[in-house]
């Protein structure tokens, strides 16, 4: 397995917008207003995480007239379904791991 494929991956879902927004099209495919409407993130960010999850390939775009219609990749649906699964069955133990709040925290402060 390519080091630098999963840790950009990873890197890529970590970012609570960028996970949001994946979320959020889990539903149906949607404009970047529409996606601002139900993120709250500022366009100007909502338009630079899409150019990150277009290239990483969890969604596609196409035009609808001068807008772009961006949606889930068909493959990544169910990982993100049930990465949330996984969120809900197990918060507590999530939010409650030393290890990996530490390492988050760390990193968060540099």
């Amino acid at each position: 397995m390519d080091k630098i494929a999963v840790k950009t991956f990873f890197f890529a879902i970590s970012d609570y917008s960028r996970f949001s927004i994946l979320v959020t099209l889990l539903e149906k495919d949607l404009r970047v207003s529409d996606i601002v409407s139900s993120t709250g993130i500022e366009q100007s960010n909502v338009s630079h995480h899409m150019s990150c999850l277009l290239n990483c390939g969890f969604v596609s775009a196409r035009k609808d007239g001068k807008e772009r219609i961006y949606g889930l990749n068909g493959e990544v649906k169910p990982i993100i379904s049930d990465i949330i699964r996984h969120i809900e069955r197990y918060k507590k133990e999530i939010i409650s791991c030393n290890i990996a709040n530490k390492d988050y925290i760390s990193r968060a402060i540099e």
